[in-house]
């Protein structure tokens, strides 16, 4: 393993080869434990991406792309108002 030299305010370079191999890239976090005096770097999601969410958010995305979206309204009673238009029949079919 190679030597790293802390700088002045603490901060160390981590050689490239283990950033690569513990898939680290730049601007990532880690956490930092001390283990039976060692410090270890643990890789972390500041937020867990949850499957459901992507699908939908790549849904929601795809139907932008398409124009299957709709003006905005200020309450129901305008959204329920440009349903019964041509534009908003046709919104809701599809």
């Amino acid at each position: 393993m190679p030597l790293v030299k802390v700088q002045p305010k603490g901060q160390v370079t981590l050689p490239s080869k283990l950033r690569q191999r513990a898939g680290i890239g730049v601007g990532d976090y880690v956490e930092v434990v001390q283990e039976e005096g060692r410090i270890v770097l643990i890789p972390q999601d500041v937020a867990p991406r949850h499957p459901a969410a992507d699908a939908a958010l790549q849904e929601a995305l795809a139907d932008e792309r398409a124009g299957r979206v709709t003006p905005s309204f200020r309450n129901v009673a305008e959204y329920r108002k440009w349903l019964k238009t041509p534009e908003g029949k046709k919104f809701a079919q599809s």
